[in-house]
């Protein structure tokens, strides 16, 4: 949920929203129609919620209807599902004990969408089935958007007719067009006004910071702001020194020119800088093999790069379960999948753009851990 709101507020302010629209409406209906529905409140963002949770309604009760024992994808079959759900979409009767929970959800999607419009397209984009956007998922919320819509307008034309962009791709979109457009955010004041005339709404009780921290301009990270300005910060060559994890005992001063003296250090206990030099010099030498630890770690090594057929049968039980718990939060089944569709892939570099662009983010790897490390490493070797 967004921060942004004092959740108990919102909440309690929602349903009050709803009882008092639902108990104007209904004293005098018993049911409310479609285009009613599109009527129902000044803000039309509001009553487009609603028909958007009808709509997803519609559809699955539709797919109820289908059964396993007749053909629905015959062509008269087809066309005579679509007439009859078409015709039924004409007659909207929703009873107040149903609309009601609909409007609170609809006005709480709403002020999400005016107050934190980067936390609501976000989540939106998180939530999409299989980590993926599609064309039409993408047509929907266009469809239903009213306020900001230039934001998911954006994320459609980015798509340039393509069936489906990962969720991330969509998300580093959503970056690009808060960072160009972000004075294009609709204000909440008009929107305020409009709904105080049905029930008073308190900025100070409903919402944790000002409003305008989060409009004025697009809500960017601290990784985002930071790293913009100032870029020469990091140079390129501290990355290196860093990076030699490789060796347990391994200081940043490891990384000095091998001098002649290797031999020298055969019990590479002590601390001196020139003790670790072996360490780097054995695995290119192969002559080196002198430091102990050195042969069960080329053993183990060669072992390793040995390539496979099959990523799941080259998984240890150990692998396994640490995957599961620390890279699919706790899921064997995603795991299972990731595996499977991981196996299919033709070559390395397709197998690394999966994980990259649909896994890592949707499980928010950290791409340090020792898991990804290894599981790197796992299809370096089924697809050498």
């Amino acid at each position: 949920m967004s921060n942004k709101f004092h959740q108990s507020a919102l909440t309690e302010y929602t349903r009050s929203y709803a009882r008092r629209v639902c108990a104007d409406f209904f004293s005098n209906h018993t049911f409310i129609s479609g285009k009613q529905i599109l009527n129902l409140t000044p803000i039309g963002q509001i009553n487009m919620f609603i028909v958007s949770n009808l709509f997803d309604k519609w559809k699955t009760d539709a797919e109820k209807f289908r059964s396993p024992y007749f053909d629905f994808t015959h062509p008269e079959v087809e066309e005579a599902m679509r007439a009859f759900m078409n015709v039924v979409s004409q007659h909207i009767a929703v009873r107040r004990e149903h609309l009601e929970p609909m409007l609170a959800d609809a006005l709480r999607r709403t002020l999400t969408l005016i107050f934190d419009p980067r936390y609501y397209f976000d989540d939106l984009l998180r939530n999409q089935p299989d980590f993926t956007l599609t064309s039409d998922a993408a047509k929907q919320i266009v469809r239903y958007t009213q306020i900001n819509k230039f934001v998911p307008t954006y994320l459609m034309e980015r798509m340039n007719g393509k069936p489906f962009m990962y969720v991330n791709q969509a998300l580093n979109c959503l970056d690009e067009v808060l960072s160009q457009r972000g004075h294009e955010l609709e204000r909440y004041e008009r929107y305020v006004a409009i709904l105080s005339e049905k029930v008073p709404f308190d900025l100070g009780s409903m919402l944790r910071t000002s409003p305008d921290s989060g409009n004025g301009s697009p809500a960017r990270s601290f990784f985002d702001t930071e790293l913009d300005t100032t870029p020469p910060a990091i140079p390129n060559t501290v990355a290196a020194p860093t990076k030699p994890v490789i060796a347990e005992k391994a200081e940043p001063v490891v990384i000095d020119r091998p001098e002649p003296e290797p031999a020298r250090a055969a019990t590479p206990v002590a601390p001196p800088p020139t003790a670790p030099k072996p360490a780097y010099e054995a695995p290119r030498m192969s002559l080196q093999m002198t430091p102990q630890p050195e042969e069960p770690t080329s053993v183990a090594d060669a072992f390793h790069r040995a390539p496979i057929e099959s990523i799941g049968k080259s998984i240890s039980l150990n692998q396994k379960f640490r995957f599961i718990n620390q890279l699919f939060s706790g899921s064997s089944t995603a795991y299972a999948q990731a595996v499977e569709e991981l196996d299919q892939m033709e070559n390395y570099g397709q197998a690394l753009d999966l994980i990259s662009y649909r896994y890592a983010s949707q499980y928010l790897w950290d791409m340090s851990s020792d898991e990804v490390s290894e599981l790197v490493e796992i299809l370096k070797r089924r697809f050498a």
